[in-house]
């Protein structure tokens, strides 16, 4: 099933886990991807794979903290593939999370807002990048990954939870005020994607309502799906996919 078709489809942040295995899923369906990533040789290594398979695909620097940087992604998107109607937001500081993310009395101010000023503020920028050509045309679909960080709760890694509860609050405002004009918007919640070796990994299985731990295609299929035909009717939503983990309506 080829339903994206022609479409240029915008990635931010399309390498690594869950990049990686979204920009190759958008392009067995048909798109035209534009892999971006602050990791340059691993965007360029994505593309290459896409066109080996017989795809295209184009690869460029991105960093999302540099609104510049942003600009001119899209600007070279746009100059090889045409109109961009349709924008994956994926990127997130994680070597910030693991490293400086802590509680609200010990992170420093610095990594905070490095943090949200990657996982949200340049979300936003790449929003605002997209956004007039999808209403020119009427028609756009815009997936952006969330966490299950962002509604629930734990004692560090305070800042990542609050840029994903800004994601979700995002994507609530887009599809609110562009709905009407062809536009929808939705993200991700992607469940732990993690190796078997983790080695808390035990925990994650028993709270898991599936006998097997997910991979980054589980993720790409419900991005390949919001952006397609198929997803017309979706917008606005928050979709968990962690095999039950969460459970929330």
């Amino acid at each position: 099933m080829r339903r994206l078709e022609g479409q240029a489809v915008f990635v931010a942040g399309g390498a690594g886990r869950l990049g990686t295995a979204a920009c190759r899923r958008l392009a067995s369906e048909g798109a035209r991807v534009f892999v971006t990533d602050i990791d340059e040789a691993a965007a360029s290594a994505v593309a290459k794979g896409i066109v080996e398979a017989g795809g295209e695909a184009h690869a460029m620097y991105l960093d999302l903290a540099d609104h510049d940087s942003i600009d001119a992604a899209f600007t070279e998107a746009e100059k090889r593939l045409g109109p961009i109607l349709r924008m994956h937001g994926n990127g997130a500081a994680l070597k910030l999370m693991y490293e400086r993310d802590l509680g609200a009395l010990d992170i420093d101010i610095e990594a905070w807002e490095l943090t949200l000023r990657t996982n949200l503020t340049g979300h936003l920028a790449c929003v605002k990048r997209a956004l007039p050509a999808m209403i020119e045309a009427g028609d756009g679909a815009i997936v952006l990954t969330s966490s299950g960080a962002a509604h629930a709760a734990e004692p560090i890694r305070v800042a990542y939870a609050v840029s994903k509860a800004g994601i979700n609050q995002l994507v609530r405002h887009l599809a609110a005020t562009w709905g009407k004009a062809g536009i929808r918007c939705n993200a991700v919640a992607p469940g732990a994607i993690l190796p078997e070796d983790f080695p808390q990994m035990d925990l994650y299985k028993m709270a898991m309502k599936s006998p097997r731990v997910g991979t980054g295609d589980d993720i790409a299929a419900m991005v390949a799906m919001l952006m397609s035909s198929d997803g017309e009717w979706i917008n606005g939503q928050i979709i968990s996919v962690d095999a039950g983990m969460s459970m929330r309506s």
